[in-house]
């Protein structure tokens, strides 16, 4: 799990322009300058690319925290991998 916030970290630095963004689990919109529905749109997209993966409409609707964006990644990434 350590490594989804490894990867995701850049993620929102870039996309909400803040370098000392630090991601936690329990981190959600409201704890994030910026991250409105036009955004979440963005940063949705940026992750499907950079971990390979397709979020449904009701997979991300679902979504309450930043730990739970891991989590569904990580099952995700477990669901793809070879021999699952």
């Amino acid at each position: 799990m350590d490594e989804i916030y490894e990867r995701l970290e850049p993620i929102f630095r870039e996309l909400f322009d803040d370098d000392d963004l630090i991601v936690t689990p329990q981190h959600t919109a409201k704890d994030v300058e910026g991250w409105d529905s036009m955004m979440n749109v963005q940063l949705m997209l940026s992750i499907e690319r950079a971990f390979k993966v397709h979020f449904s409409a009701s997979q991300i609707a679902s979504l309450g925290s930043i730990g739970e964006l891991a989590a569904l990644i990580q099952r995700m990434l477990d669901q793809a991998a070879p021999g699952s």
